[in-house]
């Protein structure tokens, strides 16, 4: 059986990022394994509040609807503070991947915990601290896992439609250690 793939787009924003999701949606990826990160604010009025009320996680401000139909879509919800980065907002199967990766991320080449989620799926280390620097920068990263042929439709699909800036694919190496 083929090793599934991880694929990465970078999103210049929200809009694009929807953009991909729903690429992504189209050929048939499974929605509980794709994941969206951007940071909480890209300006002094951006995200307002974070909170879970009758378990339900809910945002507030500007990019509320863009959460609100990430978190419905791809199950998990988080708000991660990062040093050097600040907070970031995460959709998916990423949520877990950086609460399991924070604790053990000094034993990972001293690697912050986003990185360290990154490269436990086979994204190298050089690349995903270019997530991060995409992250400094306000763009959203999505990373989803699918099998070749399904990354392979994806990326041919969100280049074609221009819902990222960049799309590229790693081998999965999540639970091959």
């Amino acid at each position: 059986m083929p090793e599934n793939k991880v694929l990465v787009a970078i999103c210049s924003d929200h809009a694009q990022a929807e953009k991909a999701i729903a690429e992504l949606q189209r050929v048939g990826f499974d929605m509980k394994q794709v994941s969206v990160v951007s940071k909480a604010y890209v300006s002094d009025e951006e995200i307002v509040g974070c909170y879970v009320v009758n378990g339900h996680f809910t945002v507030r401000g500007e990019s509320a609807a863009f959460w609100e139909r990430s978190w419905g879509l791809l199950g998990e919800a988080g708000l991660f503070v990062v040093p050097g980065i600040g907070p970031l907002v995460v959709a998916g199967f990423l949520v877990g991947a950086i609460a399991a990766t924070s604790k053990d991320a000094a034993e990972i080449g001293g690697l912050a915990a986003l990185r360290a989620a990154s490269y436990s799926l086979g994204i190298p280390k050089n690349s995903a601290l270019e997530y991060e620097m995409d992250l400094r920068a306000n763009k959203c990263v999505l990373v989803a896992l699918g099998s070749p042929e399904a990354e392979a439709k994806a990326k041919t699909d969100i280049e074609e439609a221009h819902a990222a800036e960049s799309v590229i694919s790693w081998p999965n190496q999540a639970g091959s250690k």
